[in-house]
């Protein structure tokens, strides 16, 4: 059951897993590994998709019959982005999808970084891959930290 947890909950938010599974579950290096990166997996392919379709589903719906009523009522209206949609489009112009991939375990969730890879670029098959590279990347740094933490705690106590 303690498997099924960190799987399902490293699909959502990949960072806040290894505390659970090393430290509450006491996991080992190897197992934690195997089980973020399996619900990484499992997040990545579901969310990725999900995305797509959302993505599709808002466009058809702005095309569809209400498309001149909006484009009536928000003919001279200026966007205005945020902070964060600017830090968005500036990684992308600046690094690509390997920088949003690096930072989505960082510091966006697996949900939201697929959903802006998805919004950015269009090959599926390369946007799982990065997404993988980095979520194995990080799994490797965050399961080090918290086993050797688990491990320095055991000594002291």
């Amino acid at each position: 059951m303690n498997e099924f947890i960190v799987v399902i909950l490293s699909s959502f938010k990949f960072a806040m897993t290894f505390p659970v599974a090393i430290l509450e579950f006491g996991f080992g290096f190897f197992k934690t590994l195997f089980l973020t990166n399996l619900g990484g997996l499992v997040g990545i392919c579901f969310f990725t998709f999900l995305s797509e379709i959302l993505i599709r589903f808002w466009r058809a719906f702005l095309a569809g019959p209400f498309s001149n009523k909006i484009h009536i009522q928000k003919k001279k209206e200026r966007k205005l982005f945020s902070s964060r949609s600017r830090r968005i489009v500036r990684v992308k112009s600046n690094y690509g999808l390997g920088g949003i991939a690096l930072l989505t375990p960082l510091l966006f969730s697996i949900p939201v970084g697929a959903f802006i890879a998805i919004r950015y670029f269009k090959k599926k098959g390369v946007i799982v891959f990065w997404l993988l590279a980095a979520n194995l990347f990080w799994s490797v740094i965050y399961a080090g930290f918290y086993r050797f933490c688990y491990e320095a705690f055991r000594l002291l106590y």
